[in-house]
């Protein structure tokens, strides 16, 4: 019965010309988030106060305007400079559009862990016919992303870090092999170690980029076996890369109850915190 109220109680909302929650959240959302952009800068002595929380910006690919997120931490002062992860969401494959309008996106652990550190997400929105998969554009679209990035918010450059999860994960080994001058390390979660824009170039985690991959053992998607075998094939020419493995926790392990505790465990080791 009180389903039966509340379905009422939302049709009426409707009938009226009432909007709805969801309707309301999302509006708000969206209106948080284009206030919160700031113009860039031509000068570092001249980076503006920014709001902690998130930012809506757009990149211009072709014919294609593509939004990407970039949340700033409580503690942001332009005054000093910041570390900055690059995360690349994953589910590209099965996103018709840009889903930048969907406040749930807010909720992704990345931005909890790096507001931990005092680090600066940049998180660029991904889809199935643009998106971190196959289209050339789209990864080179990620690095005017970051340009701009640099110019709007004080970003130490010493300290720019890129990853994901699952597609975007698979598609660090993009940046990997043809753009590692813009980073200082890379990161992965339930990551494919193939692509399908041509081959990786892993003698580049011999120096000192390091790679750091975790993986379960029970993962459905990404078979823990295939994923492992890839790697010991070319561990002794990347021994940059080190690749770690979780007992159980499944394809989306970053979204259980103890996510961002082994989030962490990675993101720790480059932004030199203890905890």
């Amino acid at each position: 019965m009180t389903n039966l109220i509340l379905a009422l109680s939302l049709l009426s909302q409707v009938v009226s010309g009432q909007e709805l929650p969801e309707t309301l959240k999302s509006k708000e959302w969206l209106r948080t988030i284009y206030s919160n952009a700031l113009k860039a800068s031509s000068s570092r002595a001249k980076y503006k106060p920014a709001n902690s929380g998130y930012a809506l910006y757009f990149a211009q690919a072709d014919t294609v305007n593509v939004p990407y997120l970039v949340h700033v931490p409580k503690s942001y002062n332009p005054r000093k400079s910041y570390p900055l992860l690059v995360y690349l969401h994953g589910g590209v494959v099965n996103l018709k559009n840009f889903e930048y309008k969907d406040p749930e996106f807010a909720e992704e652990p990345i931005f909890t862990v790096a507001d931990k550190y005092n680090a600066i997400v940049l998180f660029p929105f991904g889809k199935k016919d643009f998106g971190w998969v196959g289209q050339q554009k789209a990864f080179e679209n990620i690095l005017s992303m970051l340009q701009h990035t640099k110019q709007v918010y004080n970003i130490d450059a010493q300290q720019v870090y890129l990853g994901g999860m699952s597609n975007g994960g698979t598609d660090t080994f993009w940046f990997i092999s043809h753009a590692p001058e813009h980073f200082a390390g890379f990161y992965t979660f339930s990551a494919y170690p193939e692509l399908k824009t041509g081959t990786i170039n892993f003698s580049n985690l011999s120096g000192e980029k390091p790679l750091y991959s975790l993986h379960a053992r029970d993962d459905k998607v990404y078979p823990y076996d295939s994923v492992k075998a890839i790697y010991d094939a070319h561990k002794a020419e990347a021994p940059a890369w080190h690749f770690e493995v979780l007992d159980s926790g499944g394809h989306g392990f970053i979204y259980r109850d103890n996510g961002e505790e082994i989030m962490r465990r990675v993101l720790r080791r480059f932004l030199n915190q203890s905890n």
